[in-house]
């Protein structure tokens, strides 16, 4: 499970010489906080052989083994542009993406997909709500929408597509997971969900596909804010 690591107080609470941080999860309620001790030292940073010092406040740290050091301060060291999305908690180093909702995007042989032309606020099963998304199962354009298959043509324009997937409604306990995703580029498979049970991370490469085709199993299943990446 993907963590955050925030400094609770950078200046106190030494512990054995070291700081004390919190780790909150991206997915877990803020109850479920805990608190690390880290060691702070001295930590000299070389770029081609020259040295750069961090900004004051910036101090890397040892944890478990592992050096961790500011990200803009060595992205920039290289010479690279750090962006911050809050939105989407998303750290981009170098140039940023453009994303274009699947909604935008024409499928091939229709002026819009009866399924991806329509999408709403839905809530999943964690409680979390999500604008520019659909359920499938859900109601979309006068009618239940589940077992559906599009495509779309690329041409090599895109570089990615990335998505969330999750469960709308709490599972049974022993139930096996609801509804799925397959991603075909140029015919070939690249991508299958199986079933769902948890809030999962859909992130596929794109680069060079003439075609793209998705194909969806089952009801229940939310599909978070689709986009192409280019």
């Amino acid at each position: 499970m993907k963590k955050l690591l925030i400094v609770t107080s950078y200046l106190g609470f030494f512990i054995l010489g070291g700081l004390t941080f919190t780790i909150l999860s991206t997915t877990e309620a803020a109850s479920n906080m805990i608190k690390i001790s880290v060691v702070q030292d001295t930590i000299n940073y070389y770029v081609d052989k020259v040295k750069k010092v961090p900004v004051e406040g910036q101090s890397g740290f040892i944890y478990q083994g592992t050096t961790y050091v500011p990200m803009r301060f060595v992205a920039e060291s290289l010479g690279e542009q750090v962006t911050w999305d809050g939105k989407t908690k998303s750290i981009y180093i170098g140039d940023v993406p453009k994303f274009i909702s699947l909604k935008d995007v024409k499928p091939i042989g229709y002026d819009e997909d009866h399924l991806f032309h329509y999408p709403s606020s839905i809530v999943i099963s964690t409680g979390e709500k999500f604008d520019h998304s659909y359920q499938v199962g859900g109601y979309h354009g006068g009618g239940a929408v589940q077992d559906h298959t599009v495509e779309y043509l690329s041409n090599g324009n895109y570089k990615g597509f990335e998505t969330y997937l999750a469960p709308v409604k709490k599972l049974v306990a022993g139930s096996s997971g609801i509804g799925s995703l397959k991603i075909y580029a140029d015919d070939e498979l690249i991508y299958n969900s199986g079933s769902i049970k948890d809030k999962v991370k859909v992130n596929v490469n794109l680069e060079g596909v003439s075609k793209v085709r998705f194909e969806i199993l089952g009801s229940g299943l939310g599909i978070l804010d689709p986009r192409f990446i280019q």
